[in-house]
């Protein structure tokens, strides 16, 4: 398979500064995912149609998110139900631009993602002090109620599109850990793009192409229900059923 870095220095970059300029925090998301054998001819397809975000010569960036929920799961159970002003609460840790956010992230009735966050000084596995006032502002219900539930970690390549109001990021060697238990996804891929406003765009045309279709599952989802056996699931059952084929697929 063709080096990723290598493909990505194909890429005309986009500093950090530029693409906080333009965070969309407040937009409309789509994901795919496929297997990491079609990344590269991907990769290449849209290569001339969007920037890659460069920080200190890399394209290529790892991510840690430390998610919370409540004991009995609320936040987990209101995404299985599609519970339209849903929320998902987290630590997020850029590493290579050595940032820390506290983030809570809204989808509200109307399908719309709308990201809030705060800088911290560190990533911490507990709810207190100005990330408590802010979870209390923004959620409405008692910090102390929050766990932490489970680990994320994988590497991050962000794109840019030269021409539109959109952002597309593509996640590679996913994992997840909790308690005792850590599962490694790495021929799983999953790609978000996020617009302003719905848009046929390079890579959602590649997509449509490639008769690979949208599927609506978060990364916290996905590992709440890999790393805890006894908490219902059923809803998900298609998602995981696409996600073993991606993981047999062979190109």
């Amino acid at each position: 398979m063709q080096n990723i870095a290598d493909i990505l220095n194909t890429f005309d970059p986009i500093s950090l500064g530029e693409l906080q300029a333009n965070m969309l925090m407040r937009r409309f998301d789509t994901k795919y995912k496929f297997n990491i054998s079609r990344l590269p001819e991907f990769l290449n397809a849209v290569s001339k149609d969007y920037y890659v975000l460069d920080i200190k010569d890399v394209r290529l960036h790892r991510y840690e998110s430390l998610y919370f929920d409540t004991d009995n799961f609320r936040l987990f159970i209101q995404h299985q139900n599609i519970r339209r002003n849903r929320f998902k609460v987290r630590y997020r840790r850029y590493t290579d631009s050595n940032l820390v956010f506290f983030e809570i992230k809204q989808k509200n009735n109307k399908n719309f993602t709308i990201k809030e966050r705060i800088q911290q000084k560190t990533l911490e596995t507990s709810i207190q002090h100005e990330a408590a006032e802010f979870l209390k502002e923004m959620i409405k219900m008692p910090p102390e109620l929050f766990l932490p539930k489970i680990w994320v970690y994988y590497y991050r390549m962000t794109l840019v599109n030269k021409h539109a109001e959109e952002r597309l990021t593509i996640d590679v060697d996913l994992s997840f850990a909790s308690n005792d238990k850590h599962i490694s996804c790495t021929p799983l891929i999953i790609a978000e793009v996020k617009q302003g406003h719905h848009f046929r765009s390079p890579f959602t045309t590649l997509m449509k192409q490639h008769h690979i279709i949208t599927e609506e599952i978060s990364k916290y989802c996905m590992g709440v229900c890999l790393t805890h056996d006894n908490i219902k699931k059923n809803n998900f059952k298609k998602n995981f059923i696409s996600i073993n084929k991606i993981f047999n697929e062979k190109y």
